[in-house]
């Protein structure tokens, strides 16, 4: 397999992750062209792959069908979302993909359901032994509610809408520009890590990295790092176990205070996470275990192997293009702050 063309939905800045898959295919002896999705071409990855393509949005009826026609035309092999905001309906058309010769990295329908539903979410965290962080839906909140707590949209992305809240003027504040389709979370201080598992289908953990999250910036890691912690290793494997039907890279967030206490879970992200590129540069090379698998050849991976205290320092870069339809770019009309 020489040619494998590689698309990415909702590719925004991910730039540092479609150069992973790049240096993936070439230790594979394979050339392919990247190719990168999204809403509008004000967006980096979309300049920076191989083929840049503007798609309805998400929850337009004419997204899935747009997909499908790319996939069809380039003859993508592998399909890899990136976000949260179309795993459920990926999930739910990966069979018209795989009809048209494109294998979606996503788990079943109920697998993912399952990591987008938090209520859902603490019941596998419950049984895979661990503890999960309490989370309420907002009328159930408003019941009893107490303070500070963590509110976050029902559906969202790069942490907007989310935020800790210290009592109910801002609550009634944030309720007023965010709405009220939102979680509760009990807020715990102390240190937070995200755990990047790989899984293949048969439900064997190939590799699990923790990386402390030491800066976040619009609920994107700024500052991380690898962290050699056999607590979180085992919770990580255990939960890469316990969802059937979850396959490839998934994520998952916990909390610890300061005193060593058992990890708390909030979050499974069934998809590569923003920061994934530091277990990358750490030796575990999610991309090239993910294509070795479709390719179907040995999945290299070893649990455990990666450099431990690797320090992920992310900084600005910036891309110039030439802006022809600017009444269509985002923030036009008026600016966004995220």
């Amino acid at each position: 397999m020489n040619q494998f063309n590689i698309m990415f939905t909702c590719a925004g800045r991910r730039i540092a992750l479609m150069g992973h898959f790049r240096d993936a295919l070439s230790q594979l002896g394979c050339t392919g062209k990247i190719l990168a999705t999204d809403i509008t071409f004000a967006s980096p990855a979309v300049h920076k792959a191989d083929v840049g393509l503007v798609v309805p949005c998400v929850h337009d009826s004419g997204y899935i069908p747009a997909l499908l026609d790319h996939v069809r035309g380039h003859q993508v092999k592998l399909l890899v979302p990136l976000t949260d905001i179309d795993l459920t309906l990926l999930a739910r058309n990966r069979g018209e993909f795989e009809q048209a010769g494109c294998t979606v990295m996503i788990g079943s329908e109920s697998a993912v359901s399952a990591c987008v539903d938090k209520a859902s979410t603490n019941a596998l965290i419950a049984r895979a032994g661990l503890s999960p962080v309490r989370t309420l839906m907002l009328d159930q909140f408003l019941a009893q509610p107490f303070y500070p707590c963590f509110v976050k949209p029902v559906r969202g992305s790069a942490g907007v809408g989310s935020s800790i809240i210290r009592n109910e003027h801002e609550l009634r504040e944030h309720m007023g520009t965010f709405g009220q389709d939102l979680i509760v979370q009990e807020y715990l201080s102390g240190q937070e890590y995200t755990i990047d598992v790989y899984r293949s289908r048969d439900g064997k953990v190939h590799c699990v990295v923790p990386r402390q999250r030491l800066v976040v910036r619009s609920g994107e890691v700024e500052k991380a790092m690898t962290v050699r912690d056999d607590a979180l290793i085992e919770a990580g494997r255990r939960l890469g176990e316990l969802v059937d039907g979850l396959w490839g890279v998934f994520c998952c967030q916990c909390r610890r205070g300061a005193d060593g206490e058992s990890p708390r879970f909030f979050e499974i992200n069934p998809r590569f996470g923003g920061g994934s590129p530091l277990s990358i540069a750490a030796g575990a090379n999610l991309p090239l275990y993910l294509l070795q698998e479709v390719m179907g050849r040995p999945i290299t991976a070893k649990l455990g192997e990666f450099t431990d205290k690797l320090l992920m320092l992310r900084y600005d870069d910036a891309l110039y293009v030439q802006a022809d339809d600017i009444q269509n770019l985002p923030g036009y009309r008026s600016p966004q702050f995220r």
